[in-house]
């Protein structure tokens, strides 16, 4: 029964609650904004995903969000952060998870050279009006067991110049740590991280069979891209900070 009771809802969800954000922002409910955090939250339930929080989400404004990156699943765990995403532009079309970036007002980016300076500007203008922002600067998606070495090359959104306040810069670690109260081990580790050229539709459909788990959270301490002499040491500090702590958790998990 758990597989058509997961998709009945996931369909309900994921068609009523931007009816009710669209509904809610024209007629200017009070706090409609924070409504993505309940869809995510709504998500995260539906597929079992119990996230537990070590340390806190800076509060700052300007601020980029640093992750590493195990699945597009990874977009529910961190639902809770008011940041917008950051996203290859492919992501717009997936079933489901599409419509979930849309909602989140996510960035979609092109992957190409010669739209650096695009992307930059991007990022550089939604974090001067003191917005946050949530990358992934891996630049892809792992098994969940290792953090690949950071790309420096969007850390530089966070030099903003003189006119406008520092941006904040905090790495956060990211463990899919156990499967139904247990330590993953990578066979099952692999329904929930997507990396390689795993097919997409087939390891979403797998989702709605499984049973509960467990993802840990932690948000290391802030950051700024003037501490450092250049991008590529603060990408750096981030990448060993996250990378770090998740072979602790593997370890203890």
């Amino acid at each position: 029964m758990l597989v058509p009771i997961r998709v009945l809802a996931l369909v309900i969800w994921v068609v009523s609650m931007p009816l009710v954000f669209m509904l809610c922002s024209l007629f200017r409910v009070p706090r409609h904004t924070e409504l993505p955090h309940v869809f995510h939250a709504g998500m995260r339930a539906i597929f079992g995903i119990r996230v537990q929080k070590l340390g806190n989400a800076t509060e700052t404004q300007p601020a980029l969000y640093v992750s590493n990156h195990i699945s597009y699943l990874d977009v529910i765990v961190l639902g809770g952060l008011k940041a917008f995403f950051i996203a290859k532009s492919e992501v717009a079309n997936w079933p489901v998870f599409g419509q979930l970036a849309r909602f989140q007002n996510t960035l979609f980016f092109e992957r190409s050279a010669g739209k650096a300076r695009h992307q930059l500007n991007a990022m550089q203008n939604h974090l001067k009006l003191g917005k946050r922002l949530t990358l992934f600067p891996e630049g892809t998606s792992t098994n969940g067991t290792h953090v690949v070495p950071f790309k420096s090359s969007l850390f530089e959104a966070a030099n903003l110049g003189d006119d406008y306040p520092r941006v904040a810069i905090q790495p956060i670690t990211i463990a899919y740590t156990h499967h139904n109260d247990l330590a993953m081990n990578q066979a099952q580790r692999d329904h929930y991280a997507w990396y390689a050229t795993m097919p997409f539709g087939a390891h979403f459909a797998k989702l709605f069979s499984l049973k509960k788990v467990d993802v840990k959270v932690v948000f290391h301490p802030v950051c700024y891209l003037d501490e450092f002499e250049s991008r590529k040491e603060c990408a750096e500090h981030c990448y060993k900070l996250v990378a770090d702590t998740l072979d602790e958790l593997m370890a203890a998990a």
